[in-house]
């Protein structure tokens, strides 16, 4: 062999004489590869030692600071061409080459060839550049593509411009500025960053572990995955074919890269480590130790006199201490948390001042970072007074038990930091023996973890900012003192300034008083508005301001959570992260396992959990159930200031201002809306995004974020600014609206890639993923979850390293679609798989070489499974400990033994949570779901259309063809069941059971020891056709029927769904249990058709009732609902019900909304009581449809109502008068007389309206008259009103604000003269002649009228309060009201559905907004639009030919042009777009191909082609993205 590769030499180096010196420098750049790797490794080691005993002792100096920047400058330089190098090693897997591979490993003659192979290109590429230099242009390689950039990287293939530019020093005192300018208080926070990059680098060697600090854990070697391992079946992928050209390797210039690195390496860590020994010899403490040591010491005294805004709290504390509840334990402690400077020292010295009488001993102790037991209680015992008899040498211990004795003693530890069990219950203990009762401790803490360890007390105390008002009234104490009006000295503007700094503080007390010290001093509006512009106040270096005080929180955090929190300041200010979200800190490459057997992703979730108990995030809850993590307040403008050596967020108002430092990594953009208001704020953006590029090293970017819904306005200019961003690892692009290389031209050479997440603005079309996107084998995360095109997958198995692949919701065949899904070993979340026999890559097999499976996995297609030798072992493929939720699923039966087995042999492990077993064939359930059960911590389960006769152990199950037993079995069972149903057995934590389809069977029985009852909270069963029986509806069983009865089934259940399950016998009542707050039954039973009972979707909260019952309904109806278990109904909707009882609605006394439609009377009323009067109930509105109820029933009802506001009477032929309750004070005997006389007139159908009512809506009662307020009777709403007096008559309640009447056929002189509330009539399906003396109306409607005959004139007269005027489906109106133009006050005008419409005279001159739809003009006259106008609305006008022109003398307003469905305009001319015109949308107008050549309107910020338009216009649109701010095409 040794004579072969000497002979092999001696050829190679005859061939390549006349080039002999480049040879050997190449032939040796080469083949020292590996060992440069190595030297390389061993120099950052070094440099991440030497880094490590450097971190946290407190070194300062502004020399170290340069030289640290160039050694973390270097450091990512080597991070890059390692990460490049395993980038190709994981190609030549997939590849089946040995491009980038060790020569060690491949052997001596594998390696030779590589060697000579790569020398001989290397040298042969100088050559041509030679020539190219000497001769003239040569074309370069197609096969290499390179550009001729001259800046080359260690890619033959990609000429990486600026990647590799190790070389260029980093930036200098001279071309920086004064070296004195450094602030040597950053050089920790310099030191943290060069160290982070140390983890960055550090990642690529099996040796590396994490950097273990003060407050860190010690850190196990972190888990590695060498691509060589992970395609250990390289060889077989070599049929790969991926479309774009492939990356090609030097091998050469990657060790000659590495050799220079290393150089500069040893240069750097030398000097470093001079330095450093230097300063470790002079510093002995720790940041930590600093911290404690500065920290200010409380007391009890009172600083703040005046107390803002915690009246509320501070009375709940008060109460708590001197409640009775807790008078007789020893000791209460009761924590109050908080983030720094929310004023929890001065909130707790309030308390104390309070309630100091009530203890004979008040105790204050500032504890800060130093917690010792021994510590504290020498402070203590020197707090407390002392008592005769001491002795001289007592202990601690012994002088607090003698002088406290049986004192009631209240003890305050203020500012407590860190919390040890062992310390702490060492504390507590000094304090149990006292023998007085009812002692409090209370503690403060800004840690949530601290507050909920120490607590023992039911109550705790979590202080948030403080509200508006109370900030305002503190800001204004700050700035002015004492003075009783701080304002009126002041000029308006100030005040409005002073506001807008108020809500810039977010509630923080401690802000407030930064800030009013930097204003009281200058009462000037230029003063306050230069502090407001440059938050001044955060930039305050005091002790005692706001940013000094959060930033001890953050220099507390361990390093680990420091480099968390740090990046999310680029996100904007209140964004809400999902848990799911925060895997971008895997693809920041941030999160390190400290166990082998641990996921990277349940570490990040850890950490999460840790910064929520720091206090640094807040969990909340969302309307949807979901949680997310919010950043509190200020420490979001802290996480900027502690991140801004490496981390920068830029929006429009701090685009210029902002310092970038050129140490900068990782960028956020955030555009908001205002960004896009106008040309001029947009060009003014556009034009400071464009200045980046001479700020920003954009080639040093790892992390490019964007934000905002209209960021896509910007593509061009970003696609300018991030043309040589090459290195990036996180992409997020949040509202994107364009291709991928539109802002980053060379987006196909960022092989670093590991984070990418698209976000498609809501307007967005369909985004195609780049065809480059599955060759960036370094690629952790995709999320496309928002994604709305089409999703490809092909070659999506050459991402090796691929942990996470989120689709939409709707799409989880994104992920059945992956053939071969195996690959993915890392793959952490497969949604769905499809097991499919007619090609190879989809064998359930797959699924056992994804090792780090997890979340949620639904199998379908298992009836394709083909079974292996004996009982199929193969098949096992789920035994994974990370998955959570799992779905079986059968599409056929076919062989039930089979089906039998497949299932058998599918075991998940023990910690499964969620299981769906769905359509199996097979007899039984599997043995590990029965009797040698293995998932007992099942949270969850499902079984849908399942033919087994033997269950899981839920109770006792009988089919159709077993023989029931005579007995009952609800509280009678076998005992092989009581032995399988007792908690330490079956299921011990199962919270939602669903059965859906399982035809046959027809009794399911309970028994009281069976433990999954007790947790149980969702039960669901559905299309059961031929059940009878439940556990809580044995028809032979006594069952509860009063409140307060033992109900022992099912006790925790919130939510219970039965559908479709006929025959069932009996319910027990609804909701038999308070915790019951969803609840669905449809076709079960006799009782009920359909029954719901859940919280109201859409509009105001709140529990609603609605109920259908069967026809066989009968009076007892009610009494299978628990209304005692319904005092917080909000809304009760019925239909076709029995009538309800006065004695039932009197019972939900939470009750707002009552909706009944049908049925014959309403309510069943004690009429021969006389003291009905007293049920009152809080409902607010009424609804009533289609009802044979009377009027005098009715109003019988709305008597119960004071509250009433809302009445809405549908089609109730019955109710045939209609009067208002009049007051009874002051009226005469003859009034009342005749009153009387109306009410007999009426004979029950006469409805009394409340005189508090607010709206009214009276259709299709056509039997309706009117009685008026007054004492004169109007025999009916159809006929006109008679005698002088009509004119005065409006007979409705005082207080009407809105009526709205419906089939009303003749209106005739219906007057509304005296209504001075009412401010909307809406006129459906009625005749509109009457008279409208009305001053107050602001909106009328007339809709659906089909005998329009035109409005006189003076109709109008009197409307002049009128804005909005709408006419709806007015077929036959062919004018528009004569002396509408008169109308000075009326804004805007609808007009839908006329289809004759031609404007007599021209439009009101106040008008803004004119909308038609469906009219059949053809044109506008000319001129016919007022200049006022500002939005011109047309919509499915088919006949409409051309737009309305405005002549350049005619001045306008006109800001909104919309059109939409008018095919006939076949163009849109220049003088249709009036010059101020900011918005121009058009839809399905397809003969519209262009639109003005010369240019639209300058003014215009939103242009809207997106739907039903041609292409033609569409392209022309979109050729104008980033000249209009806003473009949709």
């Amino acid at each position: 062999m040794d004579t072969a590769i000497g002979a092999t030499k001696w050829v190679l180096s005859k061939a390549l004489a006349p080039v002999t010196d480049g040879l050997l420098e190449s032939w040796a750049a080469s083949a020292d590869l590996d060992r440069n790797i190595d030297a390389l490794k061993m120099e950052l080691l070094y440099a991440h030692g030497m880094l490590e005993n450097a971190q946290g002792m407190g070194i300062r100096g502004i020399a170290l600071k340069e030289l640290l920047q160039k050694l973390e400058h270097l450091a990512y330089g080597a991070d890059d061409v390692l990460d490049e190098l395993e980038y190709f090693r994981i190609q030549d897997a997939l590849k089946g080459t040995y491009h980038a591979a060790d020569v060690n490993v491949v052997g001596p003659v594998q390696g030779l060839r590589i060697n000579v192979e790569h020398t001989a290109r290397h040298v042969t590429s100088k050559l041509v550049g030679v020539a190219a230099s000497s001769g003239g242009e040569q074309e370069s390689d197609p096969g290499d593509h390179q550009e001729n950039d001259g800046k080359q990287g260690c890619l033959s293939g990609v000429r990486l411009c600026g990647r590799w530019g190790i070389n260029s020093s980093p930036p200098t005192p001279a071309n920086k500025g004064s070296v004195g300018n450094v602030d040597s208080r950053c050089m920790p926070k310099v030191i943290s960053s060069a160290r982070n990059a140390a983890h960055t680098f550090g990642k690529h060697f099996p040796c590396y572990s994490n950097i273990s600090v003060h407050h860190d854990n010690p850190q196990a070697p972190t888990k590695n995955y060498d691509p060589q391992t992970i395609m250990s079946e390289g060889a077989s992928l070599r049929d790969c074919r991926i479309e774009t050209k492939e990356l090609v390797f030097n091998r050469v210039q990657m060790s000659q890269k590495m050799m220079d690195i290393v150089v500069q390496l040893k240069e750097v860590c030398a000097k470093v480590s001079i330095i450093l020994n230097l300063d470790l010899l002079g510093s002995s403490r720790t940041r930590t130790q600093e911290i404690s040591i500065n920290r200010p010491k409380t007391t009890s005294e009172i600083v703040e006199p005046e107390f803002y805004g915690r009246d509320v709290q501070k009375k709940k504390i008060v109460d708590v201490i001197n409640s009775h509840e807790y008078s007789f334990n020893k000791l209460n402690v009761l924590p109050i948390f908080g983030t720094g400077g929310i004023g929890k020292t001065t909130f707790t010295q309030h308390i104390c001042q309070q309630v100091n009488s009530s203890f004979q001993a008040s105790i204050w102790i500032c504890v800060s970072l130093d917690f010792s037991a021994d510590r504290l209680a020498q402070e203590i015992v020197n707090k407390i007074d002392r008592v005769d008899g001491e002795k001289n040498n007592a202990s601690a211990e012994e002088l607090i038990q003698q002088r406290l004795k049986a004192k009631r003693f209240l003890l305050v530890l203020d500012d407590v930091w860190t919390y040890r069990e062992d310390e702490w219950k060492k504390l507590i203990a000094l304090f149990e023996k006292v023998e007085s009762k009812g002692n409090f401790i209370i503690v403060t803490t800004r840690i949530p973890m601290v507050a909920e360890m120490v607590r023992t007390t039911n109550c705790e105390l979590q202080l948030e900012r403080l509200d508006a008002a109370g900030t305002m009234r503190f800001f204004e104490a700050c700035v002015f003192g004492n003075e009783l009006e701080p304002w009126g000295k002041h000029p308006a503007a100030l005040r409005e300034t002073g506001q807008e700094v108020v809500r810039r503080l977010k509630g923080s007390p401690l802000a407030t008083k930064t800030v009013g010290r930097l204003l009281r001093n200058q009462l000037t509006l230029d003063h306050w508005k230069r502090v407001l512009e440059s938050k001044e106040w955060e930039q305050e270096t005091s002790e005692s301001d706001i940013m000094p005080a959060l930033k001890l929180s953050y220099d507390f955090l361990p390093f680990h959570l420091k480099q968390l929190f740090v990046y999310c300041a680029l996100f904007p200010e209140d964004y809400e992260f999902d848990s799911k979200e925060l895997v971008l800190w895997i693809g920041l490459g941030i999160l390190h396992p400290c166990d082998q057997n641990r996921k990277i992703e349940d570490v990040g979730l850890d950490h999460l959990r840790e910064l929520v108990n720091y206090g640094f995030f807040k969990k909340d809850k969302k309307k949807d159930g979901r949680y997310c993590y919010v950043i509190h307040d200020l420490l979001h403008e802290l996480a900027t200031q502690v991140s801004s050596y490496e981390c920068v967020s830029i929006c429009s108002s701090s685009v210029r201002s902002i310092h970038i430092s050129p140490s900068v990594r990782h960028l956020s953009i955030i555009v908001d809306d205002k960004d896009v208001d106008d040309r001029m704020t947009f060009d003014d953006y556009k034009k400071d995004l464009s200045a980046l590029g001479k700020r920003l090293k954009v080639e040093n970017l790892r992390t490019l974020m964007l934000f905002g819904r209209y960021h896509g306005s910007f593509a061009r200019t970003f696609g300018d600014l991030f043309r040589t961003a090459k290195g990036l690892r996180t992409i997020f692009l949040s509202g994107a609206s364009y291709s991928m290389e539109d802002i980053l031209p060379n987006f196909s050479k960022t092989i670093h890639l590991r984070y990418l997440r698209i976000k498609p603005s809501d307007n967005a079309g369909n985004i195609e993923l780049p065809s480059m996107l599955f060759r960036f084998y370094h690629l952790e995360i995709i999320n496309l979850e928002n994604w709305k095109g089409p999703v490809s997958i092909r070659n999506i198995t050459n991402l090796v390293k691929l942990r996470h692949y989120l689709v939409p919701e709707n799409m989880p065949q994104v992920h059945s679609d992956i053939s071969e899904v195996g690959k993915l070993k890392l793959l952490s979340e497969l949604r769905r798989f499809e097991v499919r026999n007619d090609c190879t890559g989809f064998e359930v097999s797959q699924l056992a070489q994804l090792t780090e499976l997890g979340g949620s996995l639904h199998i379908c297609n298992l009836e394709k499974v083909q079974e292996k030798g004996g009982r199929g072992k193969e098949i096992r493929p789920i035994h994974r400990n990370h998955l959570r939720e799992l779905t079986l699923e059968w599409n056929m039966k076919e062989d039930p033994t089979r089906e039998k087995n497949v299932l058998e042999n599918l075991v998940p492990h023990s910690d499964l949570r969620d299981l769906c077993i769905r359509g199996h064939g097979g007899t039984s359930c599997p043995t590990w779901l029965g009797e040698n059960l293995l998932v007992k911590n099942l949270e969850s389960l499902h079984l849908a259309d399942v033919s087994w006769k033997k269950f899981p152990p839920l109770g006792e199950f009988y089919l159709s063809d077993d023989k029931l037993p005579n007995e009952c079995k609800c509280y009678i069972s076998s005992p092989s069941f009581q032995k399988n149903c007792l908690k330490e057995k079956g299921f011990q934590n199962l919270k939602r059971l669903v059965f859906f389809k399982i035809p046959e069977l027809k009794r399911w029985a309970g028994n009281q020891n069976c433990g999954f009852f007790f947790h149980l909270e969702v039960l669901i069963v559905e299309h059961c056709l031929k059940l009878e029986e439940l556990p809580f509806s044995c028809s032979t069983c006594s069952q509860p029927e009063q409140e307060g009865a033992d109900m022992i089934w099912f006790p925790r259940l919130r939510e219970l769904k039965i559908v479709r399950c006929p025959n069932l016998r009996t319910m027990p009542h609804i909701p038999w249990t308070r915790t019951l707050s969803c609840i669905e039954i449809t076709q079960a039973g006799s009782n009920f058709q359909k029954l719901t009972y859940s919280e109201r979707t859409g509009g105001k909260p709140g529990l609603c009732l609605e109920i259908w019952p069967t026809d066989s309904t009968d009076s007892l109806f009610w009494n299978k609902l628990a209304f005692y278990n319904l005092s917080d109904l909000k809304q009760l909707i019925v239909t076709n019900c029995p009538p309800l009882s006065l004695d039932i609605i009197q019972m939900l006394t939470s009750l707002e909304s009552i909706t009944i439609s049908g049925g014959s009377s309403i309510v069943l009323s004690p009429i021969g009581r006389e003291d009905h009067v007293i049920y009152q109930v809080p409902v607010k509105e009424l609804r009533i449809s289609e009802s044979g109820a009377s009027g005098k029933e009715l109003t019988q009802l709305l008597s119960h109502f004071p509250k009433l506001t809302i009445l809405d009477i549908d089609d109730c032929q019955n109710i045939t008068e209609l009067g208002v309750l009049e007051q009874q004070s002051g009226s005469t005997q003859q009034e009342t007389k005749e009153e009387e006389e109306i009410v007999a007139t009426a004979e029950g159908g006469l409805l009394l309206l409340p005189t508090q009512l607010q709206k009214l809506v009276l259709r299709g009662c056509l039997r309706l008259r009117i009685l008026p307020m007054s004492a004169w009777f109007c025999p009916n709403l159809l006929s006109s009103y008679s005698g002088s007096g009509s004119s005065s008559c409006f007979p409705f309640p005082t207080s009407l604000e809105e009526l709205t009447l419906r089939d009303m056929e003749d209106l005739t002189n219906l007057r509304f003269s005296h209504s001075s509330k009412l401010h909307t009539l809406h006129l459906y399906h009625s005749n509109l002649s009457f008279s409208l003396q009305s001053t107050s109306l602001t909106t009328l409607i007339f809709e659906d009228s089909q005998e329009m005959e035109p409005i006189p004139e003076e109709a109008l007269l009197h409307l002049t309060s009128l804005q909005e005027l709408i006419f709806f489906s007015c077929y036959e109106m062919q004018f528009l009201p004569a002396g509408l133009h008169t109308l000075a006050s009326i804004e805007d005008l609808y007009i839908s559905g006329c289809l004759q419409l031609l404007p007599k005279d021209s439009l009101p001159s106040s008008l803004q907004t004119l909308e038609i739809s469906g009219c059949s003009m053809k044109s506008f006259p000319k001129d016919g639009l007022p200049s006022s106008l500002q939005q011109l609305q047309i919509y499915h006008s088919s006949e409409l030919e051309s737009l309305p022109t405005f002549s350049d003398c005619l001045p306008t307003s006109l800001q909104k042009i919309e059109i939409w469905g008018c095919p006939a305009i076949k163009s849109v001319p220049k003088d249709a777009l009036p010059s101020s015109l900011q918005e121009l949308k058009i839809g399905s107008c397809p003969e519209i191909k262009s639109l003005p050549e010369d240019g639209l309107p300058k003014s215009l910020r939103v242009l809207d082609v997106s739907y039903g338009n041609s292409e033609e216009l569409k392209r022309q649109c979109r050729s104008l993205i980033g000249e209009i701010p806003i473009v949709r095409a």
